[in-house]
């Protein structure tokens, strides 16, 4: 079974691979609409880190496949050349010579590529798992202070939810930050005997969050068989390495950490955001305006406005109706009041929003047709804000009319 191993690593690697290639965009399209449609929390962390265990595992198993190909490659050199390198026909002198015979063997070569290409396949899948255990602890939790903070409400009126918002960040933060030290430095707290006995059992109910049944044979096979000092720098390299990934994702395309642009800026006004126009956001594009092109080459203007939960709750508060005291045109009449639009520092009276899908990403949004027949030729900006006591400004478009 060893000595076919490699068969089914490379079989696996090679249809894993080419699946894992689609994935990021998916949990990015999902986050999205998760955040726009389903939570006012949109737990971008969480997403975060599902797409870098898929980033993770699509590095470590192209190095497999790489390291695999050269394993296989040897293999066929050491039966086609079963006396391996034979330094006394190239006729090296001294420092060469020695050079050439320190190589080793072929069989040892592939002995020690065989080892190597078994741990990073073993390897790959650990480190996927451990970031999927730790957002499924993390949803476990979070569903488990909902459903405490829902019975609570219920049962007593007193709002639990609300009270621990402001504590729960840094609870979760002290918990990581323990089971971390614990994790890195391969079971300090489960060494010493003032803490073992207290920690075990926050292990015990961590571990099955964090589904460490399914990776713990692995995390414990190199904490026992390889130097503590290599396996601990190791998993600092992963942590740091997945603070990174994360500061890289959260990053947007313009904001490169390479670039030495100075004179470059994404001021609202200022900056031709390509993800406001429906003709140019292929990379990045708006979760909440959307113009068809920044030139207006007719008379009326199309402006597409994302909805979100939270935006629904708003606008709710601030229409002061009955949801079972609503049809579709009052509906209406509560965005029409809520949305403001601004034409170069001029709010637009007796706007008409109406409901509209959006085929191409599945989103709920309104949309409304602008009359710029008083509008001048040249550049203009549109804002659209919200009609509460911050007068929060959703975005500033900026169109030039012919």
């Amino acid at each position: 079974m060893q000595r076919n191993s490699w068969e089914p690593e490379i079989l696996l690697s090679g249809l894993v691979l080419i699946g894992l290639f689609q994935l990021p965009a998916r949990i990015r399209d999902f986050s999205i609409f998760f955040a726009a449609e389903v939570s006012v929390n949109s737990w971008a962390g969480l997403f975060f880190a599902l797409q870098l265990a898929v980033y993770f595992l699509i590095a470590g198993l192209s190095i497999h496949l790489f390291l695999r190909s050269v394993w296989v490659g040897f293999i066929g050199l050491s039966y086609t050349f079963p006396k391996g390198i034979q330094s006394q026909k190239l006729k090296y002198k001294s420092k060469f010579r020695s050079r050439i015979e320190n190589i080793p063997a072929l069989e040892l070569q592939i002995i020690k590529l065989e080892k190597v290409c078994s741990s990073i396949f073993a390897i790959c899948f650990f480190l996927m798992m451990v970031i999927i255990g730790m957002v499924w602890a993390v949803l476990v939790f979070i569903l488990f202070i909902y459903g405490l903070g829902w019975m609570i409400e219920y049962l007593t009126g007193w709002d639990f939810i609300n009270w621990f918002n402001p504590y729960f960040d840094l609870f979760l933060s002290w918990v990581v930050i323990i089971f971390s030290i614990d994790f890195l430095g391969l079971g300090v707290f489960r060494r010493s005997k003032y803490f073992a006995k207290v920690f075990y059992p926050f292990h015990r109910l961590i571990g099955w969050m964090t589904l460490s049944r399914i990776y713990r044979p692995v995390y414990y096979l190199f904490a026992s068989n390889v130097p503590k000092g290599y396996v601990v720098s190791f998993l600092f390299l992963f942590l740091f390495s997945t603070i990174i990934g994360q500061k890289i994702l959260e990053k947007r395309p313009e904001q490169s950490f390479f670039s030495k642009i100075f004179f470059f800026e994404n001021e609202a006004g200022l900056y031709l955001f390509p993800g406001y126009y429906a003709d140019r956001n292929e990379a990045f594009e708006s979760q909440i305006l959307e113009i068809p092109n920044p030139i207006l080459k007719g008379r009326f203007l199309e402006l597409t406005l994302k909805n979100r939960v939270s935006y629904d709750r708003l606008i709710f508060d601030n229409c002061g109706v009955k949801l079972e005291d609503m049809d579709a045109y009052k509906k209406l009449e509560c965005v029409n009041d809520f949305f403001e639009v601004i034409v170069d520092g001029k709010s637009i009276l007796n706007m008409d929003w109406m409901f509209y899908f959006r085929p191409e990403d599945s989103r709920k949004a309104f949309i409304t047709y602008i009359d710029t027949e008083g509008l001048d030729m040249g550049k203009h900006s549109l804002s659209v804000r919200l009609n509460t006591e911050g007068g929060q400004v959703l975005g500033t478009v900026i169109f030039y009319k012919e």
